[in-house]
């Protein structure tokens, strides 16, 4: 078995030996692949995506970027059937104060989850997620201003945003929270009351 597919079966973020340094790896292969498209995605208000898949030579490889929709993209593995597709990546497009998009979805969690893939998620206020699929779980690689940052980015929009979190916390954040309360937010700022 390839060294860093054995790895991401043992433990993504593994201590010790060539785990660490294929971790390492591919979390900056998937950060410079976020990084590259975070402007295009904000200009074009889209979200971008692609896969990163280990070749036979145990390096990793990154797929061009995909264009996708303002809320979703089509992740597409590899046509060379000898690279194993290893993760997913993505950005949430550009800012817009009714859509929670520091954090990554149940959507997102669930397509990586059936792909047994890992997934990078890039947000418009340039945090940097992992998506583990193995236990439907997302933890922030690092904050705010991370990767390039949408211009019009507001973070006390945002709302607090925690390092980790499950699917069903994530499921519980937009039903009591997200969007609606993000809308609540902008018009106080703006002090406008809803119709």
């Amino acid at each position: 078995m390839k060294t860093a597919a054995a790895c991401a079966t043992l433990g993504f973020f593994a201590a010790i030996g060539p785990c660490q340094a294929a971790s390492a790896a591919l979390v900056e292969k998937a950060k410079m692949a976020l990084a590259s498209i975070q402007n295009a995605s904000f200009v074009a208000d889209r979200e971008y995506c692609g896969m990163i898949g280990l070749t036979e030579a145990n390096e990793f490889i990154v797929s061009p970027a995909r264009r996708g929709r303002t809320s979703g993209c089509d992740h597409r593995g590899f046509a060379d059937p000898s690279i194993t597709p290893v993760a997913s990546y993505h950005t949430h497009g550009a800012f817009h104060p009714l859509y929670d998009s520091e954090v990554p979805s149940v959507d997102d969690i669930d397509m990586d989850y059936h792909n047994k893939v890992f997934g990078f998620v890039a947000t418009p206020g340039g945090r940097f997620w992992l998506v583990d699929y193995r236990y439907r779980s997302v933890h922030q690689l690092c904050g705010v201003g991370c990767l390039p940052q949408d211009p019009t980015f507001k973070e006390h929009m945002a709302g607090e945003i925690p390092e980790h979190m499950s699917r069903r916390e994530i499921a519980a954040r937009k039903k009591t929270g997200g969007a609606r309360e993000l809308r609540a937010r902008m018009l106080a700022e703006n002090g406008s009351q809803e119709d």
